[in-house]
């Protein structure tokens, strides 16, 4: 008859060859070898929240068994980071982002990405997969209508300046209103609107201004572009003027936000050239050229996407071109009436364009203001000005 520890040793080295060893007592006092069984390895995906914001990282967690495994990660339709924003691909939490407009639209729409990993573990390695919906936002504009008032060649004593006929009354004017739509499985809807804000982009893409006296021309040029961003004052990069963030009423998933677009450029010169060569010289005004031309985009931007990928992160709405062209001839001579004609001129102005158009913003760091500079070109002294020579007859 078989002995009994011998027995038990022969069913306890059944278990699968590459588990781990240990020594135990047997009952005649001598150590018997009995391999352990080894335990099975798995991983497992948890999404929280299950659904992803545009442009906003969602955590995504594996749990490996047995623990002390490696975790590597793949993902379509997305890019996976760690919480500063760097790409990640190891490591048991990744974070998964995506976000991409409809550039004829302006609508954001829903992304399906699918997410792995894989957990090798001493005992072997398993794997999971997962699904992951990013979520839609839809955007309406209403209230589209483009207004605009003439340019006029206002004279006093001094000088000409061509700008707006009523100050009050901008050259070009529109007040639209944006309204955003969450989709109805979004998890953080008051953060994810918030996320959004709507503003204007407006670029100059043509600069032609100039003075000229009798003795001397002055001309503005740009130093970069063009096309070159346009911007009020101190507005945040790289918007016209400051972007309106768009926020939720309780229970709510939509907002509308009204996102004025107005500008006013003007130009203009002294009747009398400052610098004139010599005191008795003819140094009258004779030519103010103001010619200027700008794209506009109304966009909604994605705010954390902006953070790595400006460029990217705007849906655009709507988009125009735009133009002033004033060229006076003036007669400082004149008595009857005014000295500078045309006295009036009308911007013009495209169709309101759905989506981005064929142009894109150039986002230069400098705007329009600080990329103009002024030339200096000198002439001999021309023939005596027409009206002056009709004057002394």
């Amino acid at each position: 008859m078989a002995n009994v520890g011998d027995a038990g040793s022969i069913v306890s080295a059944s278990c699968a060859a590459d588990a781990g060893l240990s020594n135990t007592g047997r009952a005649d006092g001598r150590d018997a070898v009995i391999a352990r069984c080894p335990v099975k390895v798995t991983v497992g995906i948890k999404l929280n929240p299950p659904v992803a914001c545009p442009g906003h990282p969602l955590p995504i967690t594996a749990v490996g068994e047995p623990s002390g495994g490696a975790y590597s990660w793949t993902v379509s339709g997305a890019e996976l980071v760690d919480d500063s924003g760097s790409p990640l691909y190891s490591g048991d939490t990744v974070y998964l982002r995506a976000f991409q407009a409809d550039d004829n639209t302006g609508n954001i729409p829903e992304k399906k990405a699918t997410v792995g990993v894989t957990y090798t573990h001493p005992n072997g390695t398993a794997q999971d997969s997962k699904p992951v919906k990013i979520h839609k936002i839809d955007f309406a504009v209403t209230n589209t209508q483009l207004r605009s008032d003439h340019l006029e060649a206002k004279e006093d004593q001094v000088m000409v300046r061509l700008e707006n006929r009523d100050p009050d009354v901008p050259t070009i004017n529109i007040d639209p209103n944006v309204t955003i739509h969450l989709d109805a499985s979004c998890p953080r809807k008051a953060d994810c609107a918030s996320n959004h804000r709507a503003g204007w982009i407006q670029d100059v893409t043509r600069l032609n201004k100039s003075v000229k006296w009798r003795h001397r021309t002055i001309a503005a040029s740009l130093t970069v572009g063009p096309p070159v961003r346009d911007s009020l004052g101190e507005a945040e990069f790289p918007f016209y003027a400051d972007p309106i963030p768009f926020r939720l009423e309780i229970d709510a998933d939509s907002d509308t936000e009204t996102v004025n677009h107005s500008d006013s450029p003007g130009w203009g010169a002294l009747w009398r050239d400052p610098k004139a060569p010599d005191e008795a010289a003819d140094n009258s005004l004779d030519q103010v050229v103001f010619q200027q031309s700008f794209t506009a985009w109304l966009v909604v931007q994605n705010v954390e996407w902006s953070q790595h990928d400006m460029k990217g992160s705007f849906a655009f709405q709507k988009h125009f071109d735009w133009s002033v062209n004033h060229t006076v001839k003036v007669d400082t001579i004149q008595r009857v009436g005014g000295r500078c004609t045309p006295p009036y001129s009308r911007p013009e102005i495209s169709d309101l364009g759905n989506g981005r158009g064929a142009a894109s913003p150039s986002l230069t760091t400098k705007n329009a203001l600080d990329a103009t500079t002024m030339r200096t070109i000198t002439a001999d002294p021309p023939a005596r000005h027409p009206s002056l020579l009709k004057h002394h007859k």
